[in-house]
């Protein structure tokens, strides 16, 4: 492993999105783009599995369970870290997908993210990114339960099936803390 690391250059969408959505979103850019896949539990202990090509991600998914992240890179995966920092710091040219589970409180805002070093590979996945995220729904308002201050985001973007289940009455809740999204679209 370098002493140093090299400067990176990362990029961040937050959303909403369920776990069914990402995962096809992930397999699909897979087999479009002929990129490795890989997942990662954090719970009961942290590990890291290599996704076959013969495999398909839902399936790898449920027998890997719980996966809270997945990533996707141009390279076969280094799969000897020992955390999740680690994992990053050993595949650095990384797309990374969280994946959030529906609860009973409802369901976090999801992030796509990436760190590289490799500017035109960072470049390379945005404009991958770029194109899902034109087709998702925009806009929404964040509401503080606690304050009760509400806040226009406009450029917060959700999946169809984070749509129908806000229309159903579930709540989408912020990444961490207690705001709740209302969507432009449903308002």
């Amino acid at each position: 492993m370098p002493l140093f690391v090299p400067e990176m250059t990362n990029f961040l969408l937050p959303f909403h999105g369920t776990r069914e959505e990402l995962i096809a979103l992930a397999q699909r850019w897979s087999d479009e783009h002929g990129v490795f896949l890989a997942v990662e539990r954090f719970y009961p202990r942290y590990d890291a599995a290599a996704v076959p090509a013969t495999v398909k991600l839902a399936r790898a998914v449920e027998e890997f369970d719980p996966v809270r992240r997945m990533c996707l890179c141009k390279r076969a995966f280094d799969l000897t870290a020992a955390n999740a920092s680690e994992f990053l710091q050993r595949n650095p040219e990384s797309l990374v997908i969280i994946l959030e589970p529906l609860t009973e409180d409802g369901l976090r805002s999801t992030a796509i993210s990436a760190r590289m070093a490799n500017v035109d590979e960072l470049r390379w996945w945005i404009s991958i990114v770029r194109d899902e995220a034109f087709a998702m729904h925009e806009g929404a308002w964040s509401t503080d339960p606690d304050s009760g201050r509400r806040v226009h985001v406009p450029d917060h973007r959700h999946m169809q099936g984070a749509h129908d289940l806000a229309a159903g009455g579930v709540r989408m809740l912020a990444a961490a803390g207690s705001a709740v999204f209302e969507f432009d679209d449903l308002a």
